[in-house]
């Protein structure tokens, strides 16, 4: 009994003392989204990998990763909040010498916005639990979360309006090149508008019918500036992101060209109204537009008065102009004047504060 008791406590020394090793630095951590943008609630993957590259096991190894303070996760371990912008997601592995570990969590983001997944912590332990080792292991990962689409009817019908004001004046003009089909010669068309190769074909006069919205295209004006003495305003600052998405998509449904100015700074490092400069359609750019606004923040890199001076120096002949603000003053009211003097574009101010209160009398 008193060998076995010896053998037992040499062979217990040598582990700890090995054990006693710092190992994490054969720890290798990376975690990947399985998406890189996001509707708000929207759950999604994060695929979590370490791997141990050593030859030692490591009995015990903490591993405490860095998530954005908003995340849920589903079945979550243990949640420790870190500080304002994070907290850690922890959970404890055993891991033996040359072994990979991938684990695999359901998340979800609430709110618009670029989060980061910043990494983690590992804490290390010894055999008999009487030291840890720290180390901290950083990335960077991000995930956008895109604004909500509003469903409003009061939005619908009021961009619908809009649609119908400034594409009616495109009827009256005729571009040979945008053919879109042929029908029966009334007696009231121009004689420029007869096809005649058709008509050879049918035996009869028909006449060209143009596509004229493939023509049309709308600038979209995104104003966040706030002045210190008119408060956060944060509810109607995000509704006119979710604003923006709602026309961009309602003019995609109506296959006109758009673009976006803003004077709002993004989070990715770049002025985004510099981001979609040229105008477009389809899916891809309205992928590059959701993916500007999710990183776009309230802050701004120009007031009002300059964002004019980028509107007119930038304008390359749109038809009409959407400009989002989150509340009606003066200065604004000047700017959709002024802009409407010096350009030959309708201006349509949407402000998110009147919108918000007529939807809030409909209820």
């Amino acid at each position: 009994m008193v060998i076995f008791l010896v053998v037992l406590i040499t062979f217990g020394t040598l582990v700890e003392l090995l054990s006693l090793k710092d190992n994490s630095s054969n720890i290798r951590y990376h975690c990947v989204p399985s998406k890189w943008g996001c509707e708000p609630g929207e759950a999604f993957q994060i695929q979590t990998t370490v791997s141990n590259y050593g030859s030692r096991t490591i009995p015990f190894l903490r591993l405490e990763e860095i998530f954005p303070k908003e995340i849920n996760i589903q079945g979550d371990d243990e949640n420790v909040v870190a500080d304002q912008s994070s907290y850690l997601h922890a959970c404890v592995l055993y891991i033996r010498g040359r072994q990979k570990i991938t684990r695999t969590i359901q998340v979800s983001l609430p709110n618009r916005g670029l989060f980061f997944l910043e990494g983690c912590k590992l804490l290390g332990g010894d055999f008999l639990g009487i030291r840890e080792n720290f180390k901290k292991l950083e990335q960077r990962e991000e995930i956008i979360i895109f604004p909500r689409l509003l469903n409003d009817d009061t939005i619908l019908q009021a961009l619908s309006g809009y649609y119908g004001d400034f594409s009616v004046t495109r009827f009256y003009i005729e571009d040979p090149i945008l053919v879109s089909s042929y029908r029966d010669y009334t007696g009231r068309e121009p004689m420029r508008s007869i096809s005649w190769t058709q008509s050879a074909r049918k035996n009869q006069l028909m006449v060209k019918e143009f596509d004229h919205t493939n023509d049309l295209s709308v600038t979209i004006l995104l104003d966040v500036y706030l002045h210190w003495s008119e408060g956060p305003h944060e509810d109607e600052l995000e509704y006119c992101f979710s604003l923006v998405r709602t026309i961009a998509e309602y003019l995609e449904r109506k296959k006109v060209s758009y673009r976006l100015l803003t004077n709002a700074y993004s989070r990715s490092g770049n002025t985004t109204y510099e981001t979609l400069m040229k105008s477009g359609q389809g899916s891809h750019h309205l992928t590059t537009l959701l993916h500007t606004l999710g990183q776009a923040t309230s802050n701004t890199f120009c007031n009002i008065e300059d964002l004019y001076d980028i509107t007119i120096k930038n304008y390359s002949g749109e038809n009409a102009i959407f400009y989002v603000a989150p509340f009606e003053n003066e200065k604004r009211s000047n700017l959709v004047k002024n802009i409407q003097k010096r350009l030959d574009s309708q201006v349509y101010p949407m402000y998110a504060a009147a919108i918000q209160e007529v939807e809030r009398d409909a209820i």
